[in-house]
């Protein structure tokens, strides 16, 4: 997404905006067309919530955010394909949602908390060097709002593309390309789901936290083996899955409530 269009839409619509909509502990909800008669109802809580869920991973969300909702000829003039984006800031953080998603409320759900999971990896990572961790942000902010991908699709997908490298999806992740974008989505969502499976959500969470701002050093520290073990393995890991075979690893999950099977799921 060219940053200069979200610039300009994010302004355009603030200051296009209506009466505010909906203010709630968190959240202040603004709509950039007329409501509908019948309006949006628990937009709110559904927010709420998923600040609710995503801060208990993290601990980091802002705790005043802004949020857009705009039509869709204004959100299609960033992408076709985009649903929300977040704008951060050390004194503001702005999300920026597409109206049509309002009215289903478990894609509401999904999308908020993908945004809100930036804004909190935009707060504990503002006080390091994060380029190095970049590549795992789209994969985490995926995984924790538990984003329904087939993991056998998934696989099959990298498989088609080939394995990318950390830098290579945080390239492609940044592309105006969708189909690059994509894969690099895809792959990071693959390997943050694999490290959260095999070592946990806690222990991504504190290799984010912690002051290393080396990522292969704060890899060993928080997991206790070297990103080019845990690579090998991820790709055994997609190549099995992708030819039929079984799941080797169990969760290991840091909140019972954090379901990372979502095979009966279609992408």
């Amino acid at each position: 997404m060219a940053f200069t269009c979200i610039f300009l839409i994010l302004m355009a619509g603030m200051a296009n905006a209506t009466a505010l909509g909906e203010k709630t502990r968190h959240f202040e909800i603004y709509y950039s067309d007329a409501l509908p008669d019948s309006g949006y109802s628990d937009v709110g809580r559904t927010l709420e919530n998923a600040y609710s869920e995503i801060n208990g991973y993290m601990g980091a969300c802002p705790d005043s955010i802004k949020v857009l909702v705009v039509g869709k000829k204004t959100m299609d003039k960033v992408g076709e394909h985009v649903e929300a984006f977040s704008a951060w800031n050390t004194k503001s953080s702005t999300i920026v949602l597409r109206e049509e998603t309002l009215k289903d409320k478990n894609s509401l759900r999904i999308v908020a908390e993908h945004e809100i999971c930036h804004l909190g990896l935009n707060n504990i990572l503002a006080n390091k060097d994060s380029r190095e961790f970049s590549w795992m942000e789209e994969g985490i902010c995926m995984v924790f709002s538990k984003e329904p991908f087939s993991d056998v699709k998934v696989s099959k997908f990298i498989m088609g593309k080939g394995f990318l490298t950390p830098a290579e999806i945080a390239k492609a992740v940044d592309s105006e390309d969708y189909s690059i974008s994509k894969n690099g989505y895809l792959q990071s969502y693959s390997l943050v789901k694999f490290m959260v499976k095999k070592f946990g959500v806690s222990a991504v969470i504190s290799m984010l936290k912690c002051p290393e701002t080396d990522f292969e050093k704060a890899f060993i520290l928080c997991t206790g083996l070297d990103f080019g073990t845990f690579y090998r393995q991820w790709q055994a890991y997609v190549k099995s899955i992708a030819t039929g075979g079984q799941e080797a690893l169990g969760p290991a999950p840091a909140y019972l409530s954090f379901d990372l099977y979502m095979e009966d799921c279609t992408a």
